[in-house]
């Protein structure tokens, strides 16, 4: 099934224009016989800058363009990942349902793998010559297989152009089975690099509140908005995928390696632990406004390639996770992403630095900027609410680490969509940082209780205590009031003495 969403050409382009716009070589005809049109050639040299604006955005060189490849050059297993990942039938689709493309031969679509996504294959398909009046570029985008598992395709299509016509999404032209074609984002995908410098970290904070009073909307789709919240549901259904998935591997695969790897990750103990993280990150609600639980429209992915530099200002795409889920995911997964890199070109094709995550300080940042979003009023660092929404996120780091590491292993024994990421690594290496960040937390909050006053539950103390990094600072800025006060005190008693001394003076 094919659905092809409506656009039309300017009234001025007519059907001559267009043939003009063709030009000499092959014109409406095609190429000459024995001729290959450079489009075609496996070893065309792509440019990543093409179709590409950089105004305004943290790009000072090629190096920070997507990489991209000529899809004739790319791996047989590239090309066979679905029916409808050949070159040919790509440029079929495209030709037919991108508005004015007809006029051209299918020969001049040229097709670039872009070698980012890690579920779904991404291509960029453009005219060969430049067009003026026509559309030049558009996103072809090839589902993942097995994605059932992960999330639903009906749901994720309805939610699409949901936001597309909140123009938050892009414009979609075409959809079919498996695949869509979609409008082309002139802008430079987010690095890792970048994701802490406070520019954009107050952009993205402010655009996940704007996406997150998305819901709130009166004429949001009721069937989304009931939607129960995705990350607790994906604890019950990926955990049930990751123990499939680690049983095919186990069945199929004869690699000692992959065996040991498996061996080593204790799944029991993974499983064992989907109960627990369910009760900790929704425990000590204090059923506040604005405190990490309230239940709203969220991205569940905003990572680098996720996050587009655009000329006015960034904007989300790839929406397939998105549903209602706790706010306080959204934000969590984006300090957690701060640490990895996904554009590693050698294996295992992601590089992990923990340092990187987010200072205390910027994540006070972040959430100040958020809440004065999401809440509508001036929100400061010091702010309480700053504090109990920090420690709502704090816990869903949890869920972020566990539910991409049971995602991996579902992932693992799946067709790749680009090159050899090692799911399995990436699987080991969330499930460590779950760890290891889970022991922090509860050490904390064993220190947390010991110095609470007493009769205080864990809830009332962690709501009303400020970030230590603050608290100091506020004390010093009280330091020249009271010295000013103590001495407006001491110049009255002084006065008061000296007025005695004189009096009686003239008494005698």
């Amino acid at each position: 099934s094919i659905t092809v969403c409506p656009a039309t050409l300017p009234v001025a382009t007519t059907a001559s224009k267009l043939r003009k716009l063709c030009g000499a070589r092959g014109g409406m005809t095609g190429m000459m016989p024995g001729m290959m049109s450079p489009s075609l050639n496996p070893s065309r040299v792509p440019q990543p800058e093409k179709y590409v604006e950089r105004i305004g955005a943290f790009c000072l060189d090629g190096a920070d363009f997507q990489a991209v490849r000529p899809l004739e050059a790319a791996p047989d297993k590239v090309k066979n990942f679905s029916d409808v990942s050949r070159p040919e039938m790509i440029r079929s689709l495209c030709h037919s349902h991108v508005p004015g493309w007809k006029a051209f031969p299918e020969e001049e679509l040229a097709i670039d793998q872009i070698c980012e996504g890690l579920s779904n294959q991404l291509f960029k398909v453009h005219l060969d010559k430049e067009s003026t009046g026509l559309i030049p570029c558009v996103l072809f985008r090839v589902y993942g297989k097995d994605v059932a598992t992960l999330y639903d395709g009906e749901q994720e299509l309805n939610i699409f152009k949901t936001l597309s016509k909140y123009q938050i999404a892009p414009k979609m032209y075409a959809n079919g089975d498996g695949w869509r074609i979609e409008e082309w984002h002139f802008a430079v995908p987010l690095k890792t690099k970048y994701m802490r410098n406070p520019s954009i970290l107050t952009q993205v904070a402010s655009q996940l509140a704007r996406l997150h009073k998305l819901s709130s909307r009166s004429d949001f789709p009721r069937e989304i908005l009931e939607m129960v919240p995705a990350s607790t549901d994906r604890l019950q259904r990926w955990v049930d995928g990751c123990e499939t998935a680690a049983a095919k591997l186990h069945q199929s695969n004869t690699c000692p390696e992959t065996a040991r790897r498996l061996a080593t990750m204790n799944f029991e103990d993974i499983v064992a632990e989907r109960d627990w993280l369910r009760k900790f990150v929704l425990e000590d609600d204090q059923k506040i406004r604005g405190s990490g639980l309230d239940v709203v429209f969220s991205h569940n992915d905003a990572q680098e390639n996720n996050i587009l530099q655009t000329h006015y200002g960034l904007r989300f795409i790839d929406f397939e996770y998105s549903s209602m889920d706790y706010q306080a995911y959204d934000i969590a997964n984006y300090f957690c992403e701060c640490t990895i890199d996904y554009t590693a070109d050698k294996y295992p094709f992601y590089s992990q630095s923990l340092s990187d995550f987010p200072s205390e300080w910027e994540q006070r940042l972040f959430c100040a900027i958020y809440l004065s979003e999401y809440l509508e009023s001036k929100v400061t660092l010091e702010d309480s609410s700053v504090t109990l929404l920090l420690q709502r996120v704090n816990r869903f780091t949890l869920m972020s680490h566990y539910l991409w590491t049971v995602w991996s292993v579902i992932r693992a024994p799946q067709a790749c969509t680009f090159n050899e990421f090692d799911f399995l690594n990436y699987a080991q290496a969330r499930w460590d940082t779950y760890m290891r960040t889970k022991r922090t937390l509860l050490e904390a909050q064993e220190k947390a209780k010991k110095t609470r006053p007493r009769g205080w539950s864990d809830a009332s103390f962690s709501s009303d205590r400020r970030a230590p990094a603050f608290s100091s600072s506020s004390r010093q800025k009280k330091g020249p009031y009271v010295l000013g006060g103590a001495l407006t005190a001491g110049g009255v008693l002084l006065g008061a003495a000296a007025v005695v001394v004189v009096t009686r003076l003239l008494r005698r």
